[in-house]
């Protein structure tokens, strides 16, 4: 489709990414004239050295971080990232014209958005007129999906403790006292936006060269610290010796070893950009609910397994599947080695499918049952606008479900899915020196480092590389998937700003899961 890509009158000193590596990189002025209704600007907002640049409080009292559009360059056969503003490329077309591109954060609604609100912090509850809604609020009690901690069904616009409560939850920010409102300008943070500071986290990791400008800084473990070790404090920082100065301290919220939101003491340290300004808690603290991502899948029974290589599996038929699905499989007795692993197929025949790459020759002989489930997974049009997507499983502008599906993402190419074959479900980001992210400037390569996920299988491993913070890619097929970001308090070194989940449905409750909102001014 044609994107609309209007023209703006920008002030000076408005919606620039900056420098990787130098202060204020990383958030920026929202240009005046798009600022919404309600938002305003914190003392210091415009002013590089202060803690409140680029922050914004709306009415309710949450503060949020406003990021500029910007461009990316991956160097091929590497992980070396270049981020461009509108200040280098006035366009899409003239940065793609220098292989950088434009992040798919900054398309929604069919419009290349001049850049987007995201929550300061985690949400939490938070009284509003004569209800209560989810605000960013530093030190505010995290709200769960769960009726043990801090649960979300205590908003007045929720009903259920239950992952899609936070579409929403996010939706009554700007309701009426606590309700939500049908016309919001606020969604549920994407996957996409949270790929987004990643992206920004690694470029600032590779331009800096001391704790100046990026408080997080380490030669070795060199990206945001968080709520992670089961102590309130990081992993790497108390096991590693990461950093310098103190180490990151978060106050407990009472549950666990949960934190207050934002909590974290040096707080620059738990920031996406190592400075106050940034966005908070992102490594760790507790999962966050994404949309922008899902799958649709379903299950058959096996009934035979080959030692063979490479190894064939018999099922009742194989009409509903094609040669270079994903599947996973799980509960097959006897040839257990099967179990728990994703693998891609190529079909044989009406009853029989292969499993690419597995030689099950020297594997234990198959006895008896076995589970295949295989899915297809889905990302957001670039014309869909995130605040219109809807909490059920029937609608055509629900999240969830083929309906909503159908009409509001695209399949992702199997082909390109960056699973790791004959892999166990817990994988790590990094694997020695081989490139992790997709530099193309479109097409399913653009949108996989858009979601902040893997290139293919070269880029994960189960140790992972510190460059990435050894985060977890936890690869698997859910039907309703709902993806989750982040990792929980008690994660260690595989909690994250890359941290992925591809876990759980959107119907599931837990007390490690919440979320922050995000917003576009149009």
């Amino acid at each position: 489709m044609a994107y609309v890509n209007k023209e703006y009158t920008i002030g000076a000193g408005e919606n620039l990414i900056g420098i990787a590596g130098r202060q204020g990189f990383g958030v920026g002025v929202c240009p005046a004239r798009l600022l919404p209704d309600g938002m305003t600007g914190l003392f210091g907002y415009t002013n590089p050295a202060s803690d409140n640049y680029g922050n914004y409080q709306y009415a309710d009292g949450s503060v949020m971080v406003w990021i500029p559009r910007f461009y990316y360059k991956i160097t091929a056969g590497t992980n070396d990232i270049d981020i461009k503003g509108i200040d280098t490329y006035a366009n899409e077309t003239l940065a793609n014209a220098d292989d950088y591109a434009l992040h798919r954060s900054f398309y929604d609604g069919g419009i290349e958005q001049q850049g987007f609100f995201i929550d300061k912090y985690m949400a939490s509850k938070n009284a509003w007129g004569a209800g209560y809604i989810a605000s960013s609020i530093k030190n505010g009690l995290p709200l769960s999906t769960h009726a043990d901690h801090n649960p979300i069904a205590d908003l007045t616009a929720v009903t259920a403790n239950a992952y899609y409560e936070c579409i929403n939850a996010a939706h009554a920010r700007d309701g009426v006292d606590g309700a939500v409102n049908a016309s919001s300008i606020f969604h549920c943070g994407s996957r996409f936006q949270v790929g987004a500071l990643a992206l920004l986290s690694l470029a600032h990791a590779q331009a800096s060269t001391s704790t100046t400008y990026c408080a997080w800084y380490d030669a070795t473990y060199n990206y945001p610290k968080g709520c992670n070790n089961n102590a309130l404090k990081d992993y790497d920082e108390v096991s590693n010796g990461a950093g310098s100065g103190d180490d990151l301290l978060y106050t407990t919220d009472g549950y666990s070893n949960c934190g207050l939101t934002g909590s974290g003491v040096p707080f620059a340290k738990s920031t996406h950009n190592g400075q106050s300004c940034g966005v908070a808690d992102l490594n760790g603290l507790m999962y966050e609910v994404n949309l922008g991502m899902t799958c649709i899948a379903s299950t058959m029974s096996a009934t035979g397994a080959s030692q063979a290589d490479p190894c064939v599996i018999t099922v009742a038929s194989t009409a509903s599947l094609t040669t270079g699905d994903w599947i996973m499989i799980t509960s097959v007795v006897g040839m257990t080695e099967l179990n728990g692993k994703m693998y891609q197929i190529t079909v044989i025949d009406g009853t029989t499918f292969s499993l690419d790459g597995i030689d099950s020759t020297g594997f234990t002989a198959y006895a008896s049952a076995g589970t295949i489930t295989y899915g297809t997974w889905y990302a957001a049009d670039t014309d869909i606008a995130m605040k219109d997507f809807t909490s059920g499983n029937s609608l055509a502008t629900d999240h969830w479900g083929a309906t909503g599906v159908a009409a509001m993402m695209t399949a992702m190419t199997m082909s390109a899915m960056p699973f790791e074959a004959g892999g166990a479900f817990a994988q790590r980001f990094g694997s020695g020196s081989n490139q992790v992210l997709d530099e193309a400037v479109s097409g399913d390569g653009w949108i996989l480092t858009g979601l902040g996920l893997p290139q293919d299988a070269d880029g994960i491993d189960t140790t992972g590389t510190n460059q990435f913070g050894k985060d977890y890619f936890y690869q698997y097929v859910r039907n309703e998937l709902c993806l989750l970001s982040g990792g929980y308090w008690a994660d260690t070194s595989g909690a994250g700003v890359w941290h992925v989940l591809l876990y759980l449905g959107r119907a599931n409750s837990d007390n490690t899961v919440g979320f922050r909102c995000a917003c576009y001014p149009e």
